[in-house]
């Protein structure tokens, strides 16, 4: 279950459920765990698929830093911890600019 917080807003009247359930997908959290496990953001492989499903209006800044926020949740859920926040990411055509890099925590 997702804790919206100073997302409530965004959560309710931007389709906030529909995009919690789109990156709780199994294909979605496998492609971020791979791309932490690559030491790369965790949303870096999600942009064409987001766009797909979502189409342009998933680019909105508060929807993009709502999206950051759920996938922190969902990474910290199955056992990783923040590694850096603000990570750059230059490929062409992504919708995310930087994001959130996560480690698995020792066990």
């Amino acid at each position: 279950m997702y804790r919206p917080d100073k997302f409530a807003s965004t959560f309710r009247d931007q389709g906030g459920q529909d995009i919690w359930d789109f990156l709780n997908e199994r294909e979605n959290v496998i492609r971020m765990e791979t791309a932490s496990y690559l030491s790369r953001p965790a949303v870096e492989p999600l942009s064409p698929f987001l766009l797909q499903r979502f189409g342009p209006e998933i680019r909105r800044d508060r929807i993009k830093q709502m999206i950051g926020h759920m996938a922190r949740q969902i990474m910290e859920a199955r056992g990783y911890a923040l590694d850096r926040s603000n990570v750059k990411i230059a490929r062409v055509g992504n919708i995310f600019a930087s994001a959130s890099r996560y480690v698995k925590r020792e066990v």
